[in-house]
This record gives C-alpha cells, sequence and structure tokens, in this order.
C-alpha cells in the first residue's frame, strides 16, 4: 500500500496564507461592489392594483408633494408612483405619498423611468450612465438588470414597453427585460473591429416607439441637420438606417423630434418657417402643420390613451397616436393658456392651464369644464398623469399630488 505524502509544517502554513489572500481578495471585491452599496426595502405587502376614474373630479387640492428631480415626468408602476432624488428611488402610495418600498445605491441616480408595471432605475458606472436595474412597482423588488456603455449625462423616456436611453454621442433601446434592442453611437471600446465606425455625429434630439428610435444628429463639416430613423435588426449594433437630409435646418437650430408612432415620426423643424413634419420610414415627408410661430426651449410631449399631445409654450398640439395625424390645437381661452402637454382621466382630455385644468372632448377637442389648481408660475412645463383618481404633476424637480 502506498504510504500518502507527508504535509509538512510549510506546507500548512502556504494553505493557510492562501486561504487568508482569498478571504481578503473576496472581502475587497465585495466592499468595492455594487451590491454592497445597494439597498433594497420591498414593499410589506403587495401594492393594490389602481382602480381607473369614473368621472373627472370637479375639485382637485394638494395632496402631497415629494422631491424628485430626477424624473422627467410622473412615473407610475404597477400601483406605485415613483419618485427618484439623490441616490434612491421609492415607490409611494398614490394617495397618502407614503413610502411602499424604495431601492438606493451609494451613487446618484441618473434617472428613473418605467416599463410595463416596473420602475427603471439608472445609476452611473465609469463607463457613464449605463447601470440599469428593474424594480417590480407592486413588490419593490429588483427584477432585471443590464450594463451599457453610456454618456455621462443621459434622458430616459418610455412607450410603456420599451426604454430609450439618449446621450450627446449614444443612444440605446431596452426591451421589457432590458435587452438591447439598437446600440447606435459611440463606444470606448468597439465591438466589432471589422464593422465601419459610424460617424460621430452629436445626438440632438431623439424619441422611439417600440419598433423604432429617430434622432436628430449635427455631424463634423455639415452645416444642416439630418434626421436618423433607425429599426432594429438581427444583430442590435447594426439597426436598419434611413438618413433624411434637413436642407435648410441649421446645425444650431432649435429643431427637434416630437414623437416617434411605430415607424413614423413628427419632427419639429423652426427653420425656414415653424413646421411639424410627420415623416415615414422611407423618409418621405407625409403631411405638414404650420405653426404660427417658434416654440418654447421646453416643449414637451406626452401619452395620452390613444393620442399625443406637444406642448409648444402657450399651446397644446394633439395628434392621432396611430400615424400621428394632426387633430386640432388647444390654444388660450379668457386668460387661460396651456402650461403644459394633456393627460387622460376618465376618458376625457385634461390640459394644465394657467389657473388649472381645462377638460375637453378628446376626439372633437371641445371644451367642457374647468377645475381650478393653485399653482406657482413656472416657465417649465407643468407634465400631469394620472394614477387612478389621483392627478399627478411633475413641477420642475418636485411632484405633487392632486386629489
Amino acid at each position: 500500500m502506498v504510504q500518502p505524502e507527508r504535509r509538512t509544517r510549510g506546507d500548512l502554513l502556504a494553505a493557510a496564507v492562501i486561504v487568508v489572500v482569498l478571504a481578503v481578495a473576496a472581502g475587497l471585491i465585495w466592499w468595492s461592489s455594487d451590491a454592497r452599496a445597494t439597498l433594497s426595502k420591498p414593499a410589506a405587502e403587495p401594492v393594490p392594483a389602481l382602480k381607473a376614474a369614473r368621472d373627472v373630479p370637479t375639485s382637485l387640492r394638494e395632496a402631497w408633494t415629494a422631491a424628485s428631480p430626477k424624473t422627467s415626468r410622473p412615473v407610475v408602476a404597477g400601483g406605485s408612483v415613483v419618485t427618484g432624488d439623490g441616490t434612491e428611488v421609492d415607490g409611494r402610495d398614490p394617495a397618502t405619498g407614503n413610502v411602499l418600498w424604495s431601492y438606493a445605491r451609494g451613487v446618484p441616480l441618473c434617472g428613473v423611468t418605467y416599463v410595463y408595471n416596473d420602475a427603471v432605475a439608472v445609476y452611473p458606472d465609469d463607463r457613464g450612465c449605463g447601470q440599469v436595474t428593474t424594480i417590480d412597482g407592486q413588490t419593490g423588488r429588483r427584477h432585471y438588470s443590464r450594463t451599457a456603455y453610456a454618456d455621462p449625462a443621459v434622458t430616459l423616456s418610455s412607450d410603456g414597453s420599451t426604454v430609450l436611453s439618449a446621450g450627446e454621442s449614444r443612444i440605446e433601446l431596452w426591451r421589457s427585460d432590458m435587452v438591447r434592442m439598437i446600440g447606435y453611437g459611440s463606444l470606448d471600446a468597439r465591438i466589432k473591429p471589422d464593422v465601419p465606425a459610424q460617424p460621430l455625429c452629436g445626438m440632438v434630439s431623439a424619441a422611439a416607439s417600440s419598433t423604432a428610435v429617430s434622432v436628430l444628429q449635427k455631424c463634423p463639416g455639415q452645416a444642416e441637420l439630418r434626421l436618423t430613423l433607425l429599426v432594429p435588426a438581427d444583430q442590435e449594433d447594426e439597426p436598419t438606417t434611413k438618413i433624411v437630409q434637413l436642407p435648410g435646418v441649421p446645425a444650431d437650430s432649435d429643431a427637434r423630434v416630437v414623437a416617434v408612432s411605430d415607424t413614423t415620426t413628427a419632427v419639429y423643424l423652426p427653420t425656414p418657417k415653424p413646421v411639424v413634419n410627420v415623416i415615414d420610414d422611407t423618409g418621405t415627408t407625409i403631411s405638414s402643420t404650420a405653426l404660427p410661430g417658434p416654440v418654447s426651449s421646453h416643449a414637451v410631449a406626452s401619452r395620452a390613451g390613444d393620442l399625443v399631445t406637444w406642448w409648444t409654450g402657450d399651446a397644446v398640439m394633439v395628434f392621432e397616436a396611430n400615424g400621428l395625424k394632426y387633430k386640432y390645437t388647444v390654444t388660450p381661452v379668457n386668460g387661460q393658456a396651456p402650461v403644459g402637454p394633456a393627460t387622460l382621466m376618465a376618458g376625457r382630455l385634461l390640459v394644465p392651464v394657467t389657473s388649472g385644468y381645462d377638460v375637453f372632448n378628446p376626439e372633437t377637442g371641445a371644451g367642457e369644464s374647468h377645475i381650478a389648481v393653485q399653482r406657482p408660475p413656472s416657465q417649465t412645463a407643468v407634465i400631469p398623469n394620472v394614477a387612478g383618481t389621483t392627478v399627478l404633476e411633475q413641477r420642475g424637480d418636485t411632484l405633487v399630488a392632486l386629489t
């Protein structure tokens, strides 16, 4: 029988040193990891589903407010109203504002949006704002995650089923499970060295549907903006691309993408005369709507049921969401000027105006009633949303709930 080799004292010491080194290394990795810096407090019990309002209220009063500088509009996910401030994302009770669940990391948020019933929280790392986590709005538990290369600052938007992250040099479109559908723009490292690099054009304005992204770009050596239409393909970093030249629209103009529906784009062009053009996926302009003058630098669009509404600064243009056909414009009446885009409640269109809300028939644009609300004056838009019977407003860095 072969005798086993004897372990010397040196062998035991060496083994002990290896164990200590591995333990220290594991500790250092954990100390610097996202897991150590993550704080997750799920809801004590599932958040109840929201019940749609049966009627438009006859009066509204301020119920609660919360700081939310990391949302660009009111976010509702899984029955929770979601706010983002500092490092923390909170899911709140729509009626009271009480925090039902929270999620935080050890770094400041880049932004918060939603997809289906999940909140989407984006944090930075050394590659930009590309650390992404979705949080179930009903339970507060983490769902999907991804890591992406991104700009140091990004603008987040959602059509409800996909999320667009847009920076100055790169944009990405993510599916609800955070799988990347489109990646376009610059990278710190080439994914495919044999694929020609895309031109380093700056991203001026972008919007997306679940099937396409449209982006206005200014490119080196080109005096005019171009509109680039992107549709997902087999390879996410090689989308089907259609470039639409915009003659007479300088690179430093205030042009912007208003909205995207399927593969159709509404784009605002301030020159030679202010107009909203609707462009299909072949690059053909299928309609044009003239504007009385330039729009506000804070102009913003929102989805309201089967409509897209765009606040221009003193009016709200209304389009059909399917195909972006222009319907009508809500203009100032009796000193009541629109102060933001519209939302839908109990089948009626609510437009925030100077001293409250004007209520309209969404099909015809006929005015029906007025709801008084006192607000401080602001140059930026009041962006509304509805959570059951609660009306929400994003007023700059603050979320306000009205009941």
